[in-house]
């Protein structure tokens, strides 16, 4: 099922990968306790100074929501009010499936990004899979589950029900490209701050260097039903593969792995968006443009279904959960200056790509050059991944890239063209 290989261009490569790093590290399983009934989500609309006051425009039609077709476990909250976005602001969404593909499994993984693409950062906000809330025209049930019922289309509805947004672009990846993903990064390095006795081999507290067999049971592992203490370890690798991504230029090694991946990612990002947005990738490889939440015990609380089975759930605060999302968006409306890490980070990949034998003809404008290089050997499975049948690793050839890489020199607002 893996595409044969055909030589990308260094961007292209890029920003596939990049956000198959952005997604393909979760895969999440559990529940939480507790005895409380659910409050709606409320999120504030943001209105639009410039708009004129006269004419009244016609007011966009939002949503529609199919009613529920099974009885729900509490009552169902009222639809959230829909978010206002400034027009530079995009929102992705992430999921990792425990599923391999093609079967379509429950998105244990569930990140959300506010992009602004003008001032180039972003806020990651990570949500529990077990969030308990309405999936319309089913009923209530966990957040997770929503992908499997209806695919992304019903994850889109279910956004906008319960949080008032709705996703620009996805991508949902699988446990294996995790696995292939670790691994062709040489490994990472992973601070563990709480043991882990009884999985992964035993991870005391402390350095670990994992590949991708171990670091996929460090993010998979669940302690009882805290799915919360899960989902940070979950985001602390995001932040690592994602740093390990764009420095000592290691993307350039990345047009032959976006092929690789391209076959079993699910994504309606197009070629010449992921292009476009290279430079936003690399400016994100810097901490200050790049923040990340956690929707954890100050936003949630566990509740226990009615229903003698002891499956227990997530229920959200309103107002701390609307308080994190408000936070989120501000972070990404803030001008920055871009820090010098970014201008390292594009030099050091200018100097990788300077090492390739030939540069890269013609530009990339639409059309894809054929593959010129080496072949490696066959690439094979992390040990303990399996595939879905069927599924190899195509050779991985040695590309050929440009052998200049454009360096951006910020304004002083910290805007960027």
């Amino acid at each position: 099922m893996r595409a044969p290989r055909t030589l990308i261009s260094l961007y292209s490569g890029c920003a596939k990968c990049l956000l198959t790093a952005l997604t393909a590290v979760f895969i999440l399983t559990g529940c939480a306790r507790g005895a409380q009934t659910p409050t709606p989500l409320a999120f504030p609309v943001q209105q639009n100074a410039t708009a004129p006051a006269s004419p009244t425009p016609t007011p966009e039609v939002w949503n529609t929501f199919a009613p529920p077709s099974i009885e729900p476990a509490t009552p169902v909250p009222p639809a959230a009010e829909r978010v206002a976005l400034p027009e530079d602001v995009e929102i992705w969404l992430f999921l990792g499936s425990d599923l391999e593909a093609p079967y379509r499994g429950r998105t244990e993984a569930f990140h959300l990004a506010f992009v602004n693409t003008r001032l180039s950062k972003a806020s990651v906000i990570s949500i529990p899979g077990n969030l308990f809330v309405y999936i319309p025209g089913y009923t209530m049930q966990r957040l997770n589950t929503a992908y499997a019922l209806g695919g992304i289309n019903l994850v889109r509805e279910t956004l906008a029900y319960n949080f008032g947004i709705k996703p620009d672009r996805f991508v949902v990846a699988h446990p294996q490209e995790f696995g292939w993903l670790v691994d062709d990064l040489g490994g990472v390095d992973v601070s563990v701050l709480l043991p882990i006795r009884d999985a992964c081999g035993g991870l005391p507290a402390g350095l670990h260097s994992m590949n991708g067999q171990k670091a996929l049971c460090y993010v998979s592992y669940l302690s009882g039903d805290d799915t919360i203490d899960r989902t940070r370890r979950q985001q602390q690798m995001l932040q690592l593969l994602l740093t390990k991504l764009v420095q000592n230029g290691r993307l350039v090694k990345l047009p032959a792995m976006y092929v690789s991946y391209s076959a079993q990612l699910e994504t309606d990002f197009s070629l010449s968006e992921l292009l476009l947005n290279i430079p936003l990738f690399l400016r994100l490889g810097d901490p200050q443009r790049l923040s990340y939440y956690l929707l954890g015990w100050n936003e949630l609380r566990s509740w226990e279904l009615p229903d003698n089975t002891q499956t227990s759930v997530l229920l959200p605060d309103a107002e701390a959960v609307s308080a994190v999302f408000a936070r989120a968006l501000a972070d990404v409306l803030e001008a920055s200056p871009l820090g010098e890490v970014v201008l390292t980070y594009e030099a050091q990949l200018t100097e990788a790509s300077a090492f390739t034998p030939t540069p890269l003809t013609p530009a990339v404008t639409g059309s894809l050059p054929a593959v010129t290089g080496t072949p490696t050997p066959t690439r094979t499975l992390p040990p303990g991944v399996t595939p879905t049948p069927g599924v190899t690793r195509s050779p991985i050839p040695t590309a050929i890239f440009p052998t200049t890489y454009p360096v951006t020199t910020p304004t002083d607002t910290g805007e960027y063209p």
